[in-house]
């Protein structure tokens, strides 16, 4: 029931300022006629929708979001140059973390035999 008075005075509401603008239209001036006039139909002759495809904006952000992806892509997909460890560098790895290995410098030698032998 509420609701059914609500629209009721909305409507008596828009009624009323309906007729009051219709009632100061009445009173105005040639000039300001023509004008109005004037403006209804330049606003008529605009396009009724705005051309979203014709946005630079638009067009600016294909193009960002396009380098976007071909430069991540390329980025994701080019792999670095594995390089392939050394034997020296193996060999000072291994002595850096077993000290005792370094102190039996005949192992040592004989490991470094070993691997130039295969």
């Amino acid at each position: 029931m509420n609701s059914e008075s609500s629209t009721d005075s909305d409507q008596i509401l828009l009624n009323q300022v309906v007729g009051a603008l219709d009632q100061s239209i009445e009173h105005l001036d040639g000039r300001t006629l023509s004008r109005l006039n004037q403006a209804r139909h330049r606003a008529l002759a605009t396009p009724a929708h705005f051309r979203l495809l014709n946005a630079q904006w638009l067009k600016a952000g294909v193009i960002v979001a396009i380098l976007f992806t071909l430069v991540n892509g390329w980025m994701m997909f080019s792999s670095p140059n594995i390089q392939t460890m050394a034997a020296d560098d193996f060999e000072l790895i291994i002595i850096n973390e077993d000290y005792e290995l370094m102190q039996d410098l005949d192992f040592f030698a004989w490991m470094i035999e070993q691997e130039h032998a295969s």
